[in-house]
């Protein structure tokens, strides 16, 4: 039975939903436009091995963000600190869909030596998108990103036109609209793209700690993804000897309870021998 739990945080009031009834401790954080209570589907495959803190990401779910500026990764790692702390939490392991693959790979980074496995699916920050790149790195991009969230039809205009030549999918067309459709949707757009622009990892870092600390990882990307290519995840994976890549015949938006098959066979590969 899932359970609605509140952390407070400097000035800030997170929400996490907490799940699930094994020995292990999973750390999970949702894609945009999500919170926490999206990972529920997945409570009978995940629920008799972890017990799951799925946290709000701030600008989503329950979680109040007061502070003066964006999130940034530095509060993620006192967050976590905190959260560790309240829970008597000494190893876990961190699970991030889409988005929230940014925060478990800096959660990995900070906290190595506690980790035990890695879950990365459809993960964004292993590859970054050119078109959040111009609209969050240069200051040009981010006036003209500002610009967007409150005259937003231009925008509309030019991607009917890339859909008419075939520039982006109907898809794409339909994910542009769905997430720009009101004012409120488009700031918390921006609030997001800013926010996660601090959390750009060193891949090659990133590596270097799963190697060193023998970090197990799983890769799960949809083969007909549109956000997130699924070769992402493979060339993630390739040169990892503890990595394991799952391919699936899904979209980019696969969190659901159909899913429930894939986490337990993944868990095979995931858990230590004899755990």
């Amino acid at each position: 039975m899932a359970e609605s739990c509140y952390l407070s945080f400097r000035n800030s009031v997170f929400h996490f939903v907490r799940f699930g009834r094994g020995p292990r401790t999973l750390i999970a954080f949702h894609g945009f436009s999500e919170d926490g209570r999206s990972f529920l589907p997945l409570a009978p495959a995940l629920g008799e091995v972890y017990t799951v803190y799925a946290i709000d990401i701030p600008y989503h779910g329950k979680t109040q963000w007061r502070e003066s500026r964006h999130f940034t990764k530095a509060d993620l790692r006192d967050l976590l600190t905190l959260l560790l702390a309240e829970y008597n939490i000494t190893r876990f392991s961190v699970f991030g869909f889409s988005m929230g693959g940014k925060c478990a790979m800096y959660a990995t980074k900070y906290f190595a030596p506690q980790i035990d496995a890695l879950w990365l699916l459809a993960s964004d920050g292993i590859k970054t998108n050119r078109i959040y790149n111009v609209a969050v790195y240069p200051a040009w991009g981010r006036e003209l990103f500002k610009t967007t969230i409150r005259h937003p039809r231009w925008l509309f205009t030019v991607v009917n036109i890339a859909v008419k030549l075939k520039l982006i999918t109907p898809w794409l067309q339909k994910f542009t609209r769905n997430h720009m459709a009101t004012r409120e949707k488009r700031q918390r757009l921006y609030d997001t793209w800013i926010t996660m622009a601090g959390f750009e990892p060193d891949i090659a870092k990133v590596k270097a700690t799963i190697r060193e600390h023998h970090i197990r990882t799983l890769l799960i990307f949809g083969k007909r993804d549109e956000v997130i290519r699924p070769d992402v995840g493979a060339q993630f994976a390739k040169d990892l000897p503890e990595a394991v890549f799952i391919p699936i015949e899904r979209g980019h938006y696969f969190i659901d309870d159909r899913l429930n098959p894939v986490i337990t066979e993944a868990l095979s590969y995931i858990l230590p021998p004899n755990a």
